[in-house]
């Protein structure tokens, strides 16, 4: 009996550590060359614990006016002098260095609140204020303020107007520039609730090209589906939330339950009063189960997780989609040169692409190839790198293809229509027969050529023109805006919306892969 099933853990605090180092979360305050202790000389990266020790003997004689103090009494050079002076100071402040980004205690989600960044003057004046606040989402926003006068004189700015969607840890990243280009830099952390105080977040590990599901993985050995994601807990309450260990993972598909399965995580998830726990966790579906089938079948499923513990019983929805992909094969007909084939590979690989993936739908790969060499390849490379007609379209695709899953796509010099290309609705799978391919003629827009690859690509998957009697009920002929439609009969090189429709009727054509590259 086939299963769906899943496991997790809670972040170890060195997997906690390297992503904040990561994200340059990691970044110490200033330290003071006189009142420091030892260990806290050592524990600042720009000094080390060699150094901390020199530094603890020879103060113990005299006072550190500034960092230039150890560059002339030999123990430091003059490049980690220029460091020094960005994170330590003694009596005498040189450089401008943030002490402290203050704020309240905690935020709330969709409620604005203030932080005030205050900073010391120094010998050197400062200049430029940048500040960046990572949101809990992940979201990133950035400011910069040119220091007045006034600003200088307080030691202070002040930044309001911080709203947070989402619950969580939202960091403060804040730069100081000074007028002779040093730069100090200061982070801290402000927790941030709902007025329902406990709750999980699911971010998945690997999203699909549109950004709006999570993308699964497919396992070729263990035949198996695999969705990742990383995970937050976030308590609100003035006391710990034991949520325990169990997962239980509700599936439905365009609302219609599928079905329910729970998992159990390595421990309970205790979270501590008005803190945030980070994790991961991952579900794993075994050929023959009902989310095995949907992925398969290249659709889409919405789980809703949920756990219980303490009295609270958090939720949380997320759609996973598995990518549809196409895979190009150029075939060019004649003589091009390399800038076209890197052109053509671009419209494919890119823009076609970029046009799919609104729909989470992607371009695999592209291949080129060439019909000549033989004698009876360069026969036909003559005869048909200008096509007369129809037959000789057919006539082509009938006796060239490439054995693999790719769609084969003629490249041609020119065409007796004018016509940038052409393609049979719903082409065949089987690639040996007359209706199987692309002919598209030489085009030097790139966009435009682009945007052929993909209207073509749409009638091969199934697709009738959208403002045609196509079976659609999302594609209206009478819209105002279905030239924006990327199968318009006459598109052009913008046009790039794809409906629910046209994207449900394209993925299940053979050609279409649903495994995410």
């Amino acid at each position: 009996m086939a299963h769906d099933r899943g496991a997790g853990r809670v972040a170890r605090k060195s997997e906690l550590a390297a992503s904040r180092r990561r994200l340059g979360l990691d970044v110490p305050a200033p330290i003071d060359l006189n009142r420091a202790t030892v260990r806290e000389l050592g524990d600042q990266p720009a000094i080390g614990k060699a150094l901390a020790g020199r530094i603890a003997r020879w103060r113990a004689e005299r006072t550190v006016q500034t960092p230039a103090d150890l560059f002339h009494a030999g123990l430091i050079s003059a490049q980690r002098l220029r460091e020094l002076e960005q994170v330590a100071y003694g009596v005498t402040l040189i450089r401008p260095m943030i002490i402290g980004i203050e704020g309240p205690a905690h935020g709330y989600v969709d409620e604005g609140f203030t932080v005030d960044v205050r900073f010391r003057v120094g010998v050197v004046a400062p200049a430029i204020l940048s500040i960046d606040f990572l949101f809990p989402s992940g979201a990133m926003r950035r400011a910069h303020f040119r220091l007045t006068a006034e600003d200088i004189e307080r030691g202070a700015i002040t930044v309001g107007d911080i709203v947070s969607g989402e619950s969580g840890e939202l960091h403060v990243y804040a730069k100081l520039r000074d007028a002779d280009g040093g730069v100090h830099e200061y982070v801290t952390t402000f927790d941030v609730f709902t007025r329902n105080p406990v709750q999980i977040f699911v971010t998945p590990t690997h999203f699909t090209q549109s950004g709006a599901a999570g993308a699964p993985k497919f396992d070729f050995g263990q035949r198996r589906w695999y969705c990742y994601a990383d995970v937050r807990w976030v308590n609100g309450e003035d006391r710990a939330v034991d949520l325990g260990r169990a997962v239980t993972v509700r599936m439905t598909d365009a609302g219609t339950e599928i079905g329910t399965f729970t998992f159990n995580l390595s421990g309970n998830i205790v979270i501590p009063a008005r803190s945030t726990v980070y994790g991961s966790w991952h579900t794993y579906h075994e050929e023959g189960s009902a989310a095995f089938g949907v992925f398969h079948a290249k659709g889409d499923l919405t789980y809703t997780y949920s756990m219980s513990g303490s009295g609270f019983t958090p939720t949380r929805s997320q759609v996973w989609r598995t990518m549809r992909t196409l895979g190009y094969n150029i075939i060019r007909v004649g003589d091009f040169t390399a800038n076209e084939r890197n052109e053509y590979r671009r419209a494919a690989g890119e823009v076609a692409s970029g046009i799919f993936r609104s729909r989470d739908m992607t371009v695999h790969g592209v291949e080129l190839y060439r019909i000549e060499g033989t004698p009876e390849m360069e026969a036909d490379k003559a005869r048909f790198r200008f096509i007369d007609n129809q037959d000789e379209i057919n006539q082509l695709r009938s006796k060239y293809t490439v054995d693999n899953w790719y769609l084969d796509v003629f490249f041609v010099e020119g065409r007796w229509d004018g016509a940038f290309g052409s393609s049979p609705v719903d082409g065949p799978v089987d690639k040996e027969g007359d209706g199987s391919g692309l002919v598209l003629r030489r085009d030097g827009d790139t966009v435009n050529l682009g945007q052929t690859f993909a209207h073509e690509s749409g009638h091969y998957l199934g697709l009738e023109h959208a403002d045609e009697e196509d079976g659609c009920a999302d594609t209206d002929p009478a819209s105002p805006d279905i030239d924006d439609n990327f199968i318009f009969s006459s598109s052009h090189a913008d046009s790039h919306v794809i409906t629910g429709c046209q994207i449900n009727r394209m993925r299940k054509h053979g050609l279409v892969r649903s495994v995410t590259p």
